[in-house]
């Protein structure tokens, strides 16, 4: 089956002397790896190029059900981006790690796929990076998991990690949200604008880790994140 997507590169390996292997979360298949050839020419580097965390590109190829390996015909760019600051090419590398942790292989999810593209050129376009993009981007992103938290009896005291709900008390026997950093994460919730201080955005970022882990999401070991949070 021949066909055309656009496509979100997440990262890529070498394999052998000659070709990389590339996570691509593409729109039109979900994610999948393809092996790409690499040689010193300056077309198949720029290539490989391409393959960077978070390129917005367009893909050509013959899908072969039958393998878990599939080749690109073509690779082209359809977004150039314009800031490529060191703090903006750090937060499309935690993107990328986020989306190959959380995502099934050859499982579409299209409006995940247009909700990770479009934010890649907000932040691009973005003339300041506020620091609670990447707590931001997780809770935005849990919505396109299923996962999103319940907004119901939002009021409430306690916000259950484990269920994803509000209660007005708190179950000990599993993960409990509350104090200053559930007021914090109701703010996000509402959707309003405020100013999080770094201590209460890491803690949050590591309550947010919890609760995509007990919903079947493993996101430990980010190597982006740890470079993140040393910068704060």
């Amino acid at each position: 089956m021949n066909y055309e997507s656009r496509a979100i590169s997440l990262l890529y390996y070498k394999y052998g002397e000659g070709s990389v292997i590339a996570k691509v979360f593409t729109e039109e298949l979900g994610l999948r790896s393809y092996s790409v050839r690499r040689s010193k020419s300056k077309k198949a580097k720029n290539k490989i190029s391409l393959l960077d965390s978070q390129c917005l590109i367009s893909i050509n190829g013959k899908y072969n059900n039958k393998k878990e390996v599939q080749y690109l015909n073509e690779l082209n760019l359809e977004y150039a981006y314009e800031d490529n600051t060191f703090k903006k090419k750090l937060i499309r590398m935690f993107m990328s790690e986020v989306l190959s942790k959380t995502l099934s292989e050859a499982e579409t999810n299209q409006e995940l796929f247009h909700f990770v593209w479009q934010k890649n050129i907000d932040l691009d376009r973005a003339e300041t990076v506020n620091k609670e993009f990447s707590l931001i981007f997780l809770l935005e992103m849990s919505y396109y998991l299923g996962i999103y938290p319940s907004l119901e009896n939002i009021d409430f005291d306690f916000f259950n990690i484990n269920r994803g709900v509000f209660t007005k008390e708190e179950n000990k026997s599993e993960y409990n949200l509350f104090g200053i950093n559930l007021n914090y994460f109701k703010t996000l919730l509402k959707n309003k604008k405020t100013k999080i201080p770094s201590e209460n955005i890491r803690e949050l970022m590591e309550i947010i880790f919890t609760y995509y882990t007990c919903h079947h999401f493993d996101l430990s070991s980010l190597k982006s994140y740890e470079i993140i949070k040393s910068l704060d």
